[in-house]
């Protein structure tokens, strides 16, 4: 799962709703479909909705660069470059490139490299919560924990009505450990947007470690009613229907 991607168009550009950029925007239904195939892990269905976003909007900058980290997440290095070199012919501000640039990095698991231009992106604009969303998770992609759930923490803090956030607080608390706080976090996430289908996975995943198996199968069979070919979520789902036989038996 690519667990950098998880924001929908209408909070990158700055919340508005979806039908005023529904109007704006037609490419706006391919873009959110591509955000949530990267979330789910299939990204080949993830290039084919980014591609679709750029055939109705070819010049849609946003568009150009979750196309360039798609084409990473696949290898295709070269693709991607040339693709970072259109969206800086159709304008790029400082911070985005250097956004992209991170996200560049993750694709490679260059942590450390990604972490950097995520600073120095804050550095230029400390006020863009989106911003750490992605920093948080790179940074505990990067082994520093107590430093990834602080930059979660600021972000939910700045962009309270934001699932990316709280989805983002809850999963870096999963890893850490925190399970009744992650659940409380993930559950807010999935509150704010239902379809967040990493939130549905990481709160299966932590119902299944505390021995809720019926909870964590309802919430991995809501992941496979949206994604049914999501290898994650099936194998979580076998695994689950093992334990209960097991103990049935």
């Amino acid at each position: 799962m690519m667990t950098g991607i998880c924001k929908t168009k209408a909070f990158a550009i700055g919340g508005e709703s979806a039908t005023s950029l529904l109007m704006s925007s037609p490419n706006l239904k391919y873009y959110n479909a591509a955000i949530n195939a990267a979330q789910s892990g299939d990204i080949p269905a993830a290039r084919i909705a980014i591609e679709s976003a750029l055939t109705e909007d070819p010049n849609d900058v946003q568009s150009w660069q979750l196309y360039g980290v798609v084409l990473n997440a696949l290898g295709e290095t070269e693709k991607a470059e040339k693709v970072v070199a259109k969206v800086k012919e159709l304008g790029l501000s400082e911070v985005d490139e250097l956004i992209m640039k991170a996200a560049d990095a993750i694709g490679q698991n260059k942590f450390g490299v990604a972490i950097t231009y995520y600073e120095d992106a804050l550095e230029l604009e400390p006020n863009r919560p989106e911003v750490y969303v992605s920093y948080a998770l790179a940074l505990m992609q990067g082994n520093y924990p107590s430093d990834a759930e602080e930059a979660a923490r600021k972000a939910v803090e700045m962009a309270p009505g934001d699932a990316s956030a709280w989805y983002a607080k809850g999963r870096i608390q999963r890893l850490r450990g925190h399970q009744i706080e992650a659940l409380n976090s993930l559950k807010k996430a999935i509150e704010l947007q239902g379809s967040l289908v990493l939130a549905r996975y990481e709160c299966g995943m932590i119902l299944a470690e505390m021995g809720e198996l019926k909870a964590a199968l309802e919430c991995f069979e809501e992941v496979l009613a949206d994604h049914p070919e999501d290898q994650n979520a099936i194998e979580a789902k076998a695994s689950i229907l093992a334990k209960m036989e097991e103990l049935n038996s």
